[in-house]
């Protein structure tokens, strides 16, 4: 089979550019259509459910997808990662079951804008500066790693490569809104997903081309095992993984506006259900597809011993997450690998721009709004919106270069800073959702306690990290609640008198956003 030893060639060039030009067009023809403030952050509430699944599933996933989940498989971990996805179901039930419906009867833009129905402005404002330090930094983190791989593989300057993906994506965001997000995401989804497939029948096929024995050799070296029995708190183990996944799935489907702006885009409560379970159904066997083409890189390199994997596996620590990338650089063919690495923008691209548009809404609707509640024309709203789009995508771009300078000691970095920033919300979020006048100084106590455990674990590596969300949600929700019973009772009353009670269905359509035209209050089935 023809490969390329280095360097991309005109033709994978070709590929990437009319990938780049695809959707710097989807952004200039949706963005004629973008009249008002409410079009560009929820498309007038319009979408139908096919649109917004795959657009839910390209901003969860990323370009770390495409390279971590191939690397663990790599790994000595094998498939033990694999055993999440299954359980991605239990996140669908409870999300379409539990909380989105809530979220639509509310009419709130902003997913933050329940807890101060809830609870308090204050458990707003602390999850709003949550998820704006979560977006920026998730979004420079997704633009340098695929950025540091498309540099190792074609020898291009990685600065250069940055900005290209950055402004690319800040056009197309800019102009274009959420709907322009949501067409780039679906279809960025179909490329991704045609990067695997390329990626799996080429590696099969150089496999059977030697004669090898692909599943003799995944067997004998247990690729596909998938289940760790220990309980060891500080060990990787199939239980813990399990809960790390509910725990953070729920968060990230419940609390994270990239993907719960996607539920008021959508032109009913059962459309966004569907568009739920679209996003998830259509992720399991993506990332069992990933899973797969590490194990057959590791058959692969078997049969066709390669220098630079050798040289990997004799170091201490090994970068496994590099296998997939030098497969891409040195074995895939003309016109493929442009594919595979246009799959790998599309993947990091999703994501960046799903984080520029909520963050920008996240900004007008919980700060400038929430403090500044002058009468303002929509078309300065609009302005608005398009202005801190293009900031927030400045900074991701800004903070990429920060992390190709300081290199994988800023990798480890924004793995604790993203820890601190994600793992109090679903307290507050889970605080929101109890029938009760929750007060609000024992949410942010509960958020506190959440925030300083994970600190506290990290410093002291207590635990293994997969219960880093687990213990610090659990601790800070159980703090939280036994606080507001006390306080309860230090104010004379029952925490179970009828005054206490505050039914969710008491939140239905107290939230109209008068000033970018959205009503609260949508009951569709």
């Amino acid at each position: 089979m023809p490969t390329e030893q280095g360097g991309l060639g005109p033709l994978n060039w070709a590929v990437i550019v009319a990938y780049l030009l695809g959707m710097l067009f989807i952004g200039w023809w949706v963005g004629r259509k973008v009249k008002s403030a409410r079009s560009y952050q929820v498309a007038e509430g319009r979408m139908g459910s096919v649109l917004l699944g795959l657009s839910l599933l390209g901003t969860y996933l990323s370009a770390l997808t495409v390279m971590a989940l191939p690397g663990k498989a790599f790994s000595p971990e094998d498939w033990l990662w694999a055993i999440q996805l299954p359980f991605l179901i239990v996140t669908a039930i409870v999300i379409t079951r539990f909380v989105l419906p809530f979220y639509r009867t509310a009419g709130v833009v902003s997913v933050y804008a329940f807890l101060e129905l809830r609870i308090h402005v204050a458990a707003r404002v602390l999850a709003s500066l949550c998820f704006l330090a979560l977006s920026v930094g998730r979004s420079a983190l997704t633009l340098y790693l695929p950025a540091l791989a498309f540099a190792e593989i074609t020898h291009t300057d990685i600065n250069a490569i940055i900005i290209v993906m950055g402004l690319v994506t800040i056009v197309y965001t800019v102009w274009g809104g959420i709907e322009a997000v949501i067409w780039t995401d679906a279809i960025q989804v179909v490329i991704f997903a045609l990067g695997a497939v390329l990626s799996i029948i080429f590696i099969l096929s150089d496999i059977h081309a030697v004669n090898a024995d692909f599943w003799g050799l995944a067997t004998q070296f247990h690729k596909f095992r998938i289940w760790a029995p220990s309980l060891k708190f500080t060990e990787l183990t199939s239980v813990w993984l399990i809960l790390q996944t509910l725990f953070e799935t729920i968060r990230i489907y419940g609390t994270q506006q990239d993907m719960t702006q996607r539920y008021v885009a959508a032109k009913s409560t059962r459309a966004a259900n569907k568009s739920v379970w679209i996003s998830i159904l259509g992720y399991i066997p993506l990332g069992f597809a990933f899973y797969f083409i590490g194990s057959a890189l590791f058959v692969y390199y078997q049969a066709h011993p390669d220098g630079y994997v050798l040289g990997e596996l004799a170091k201490e620590k090994p970068k496994f997450d590099a296998m997939y990338p030098h497969f891409i650089a040195t074995r895939l063919p003309f016109g493929v690998k442009g594919t595979v690495l246009a799959a790998i923008f599309a993947a990091a691209m999703s994501t960046i721009s799903s984080c520029m548009n909520s963050g920008a809404t996240v900004c007008i609707e919980d700060f400038y709004k929430r403090f500044w509640p002058k009468a303002r024309s929509d078309a300065h709203y609009l302005w608005l919106a398009r202005g801190l789009t293009l900031v927030l995508g400045a900074a991701s771009i800004g903070m990429a270069f920060y992390f190709a300078y300081a290199g994988h000691s800023a990798q480890d970095m924004w793995s604790k800073v993203m820890s601190y920033t994600t793992t109090g919300v679903l307290a507050l979020m889970a605080f929101a959702f109890l029938p009760i006048r929750f007060r609000p100084s024992a949410a942010v106590l509960g958020w506190a306690v959440a925030f300083g455990s994970v600190w506290y674990m990290t410093a002291h590596k207590l635990v293994h990290f997969l219960l880093y969300p687990v213990i610090g949600n659990l601790l800070g929700f159980a703090v939280g609640l036994i606080a507001h019973c006390l306080m309860v009772v230090v104010s004379g009353r029952s925490p179970f008198a009828p005054e206490e009670r505050f039914p969710l269905a008491a939140t239905a359509g107290v939230a109209p956003d008068t000033e970018s035209g959205s009503t609260g209050g949508d009951t569709g089935r």
